[in-house]
């Protein structure tokens, strides 16, 4: 068992167990395939079976069959654009840009399940 290790961005784990245990996962984005955002597939190609518990799998899909326990699967955008509005300032127009953390849905039995987006404002990203 692997407990209490930061795995962040990591799609293959530095530490290849079947346990996980308060570990983190996160990817720091979201897949787009084709409109559906998903998350990175974890141990890519390697389809054992593992168990995550009290692990944070943001933007993560774990292998097939694999069992969560307490885990969050939260799919989300980070910092993106979710509007726009051009502004007159001293008869100069600017473009005043509005950005969202985005909240899609969970991974959750094997499958990913969707609501309506929730946004929640925020900074624009650094490299703006």
């Amino acid at each position: 068992m692997t407990k209490n290790k930061n795995f962040r961005g990591q799609a293959t784990p530095s530490v290849i167990d079947t346990v996980y245990e308060n570990c983190n996962f996160s990817m720091n984005t979201c897949i787009d395939d084709g409109g559906v955002k998903k998350g990175v597939r974890l141990f890519p190609g390697d389809d054992t079976l593992r168990t995550f518990t009290r692990c944070n799998l943001t933007n993560c899909e774990p292998p097939p069959g694999s069992t969560l326990v307490k885990s969050n699967t939260t799919i989300c955008g980070r910092g993106e654009e979710v509007g726009s509005e051009n502004v007159v300032i001293d008869e100069t127009t600017i473009t005043a840009k509005e950005y969202a953390d985005i909240i899609y849905g969970k991974y959750r039995d094997g499958q990913y399940v969707y609501h309506s987006p929730i946004h929640i404002p925020c900074a624009p990203p650094e490299d703006t």
